[in-house]
């Protein structure tokens, strides 16, 4: 999962520095944070690191359908639909993330509820804060 992770990083950094995006300015914060949560879920156990994967891959799995969808109604752009391909591909290995979490009992980590509650929402915020910032 981590080499896959790193991989889908370095496509998407690609796909910006080709694209002349600029990255969130808040780049640093996701990633401190992000290590944060995976560090902390870690320490709770296996069955919490793989909720923390669960709740994670699914919101992303919910933000690459949206930007699918967004990218899908932009009419006769060759790079829209490219696009579009690549981060189906990048939102199916964040899905097999998910199953594999799952079949590692993510859902019987302790306290998943409220943990997963506060997961999903912070990885929302931040993905929504970063399309500002």
């Amino acid at each position: 999962m981590h080499q896959q992770e790193v991989h889908h990083l370095e496509i998407l950094n690609t796909l910006c520095r080709n694209n002349r995006v600029r990255p969130s300015v808040l780049s640093p914060v996701w990633g401190a944070m992000g290590f944060a949560l995976g560090a902390g879920t870690a320490l709770m156990g296996e069955k919490a690191a793989m909720m923390c994967t669960e709740v994670v891959e699914t919101v992303i799995g919910t933000h690459y359908n949206d930007q699918i969808r967004e990218l899908v109604k932009i009419p006769d752009n060759e790079s829209a639909k490219d696009l579009a391909q690549v981060i189906k591909v990048l939102r199916d290995e964040e899905l097999e993330h998910l199953g594999a979490a799952v079949e590692h009992d993510a859902k019987q980590a302790a306290f998943y509820d409220p943990l997963s509650f506060v997961i999903s929402n912070g990885c929302k915020a931040a993905i929504w804060v970063a399309s500002r910032f």
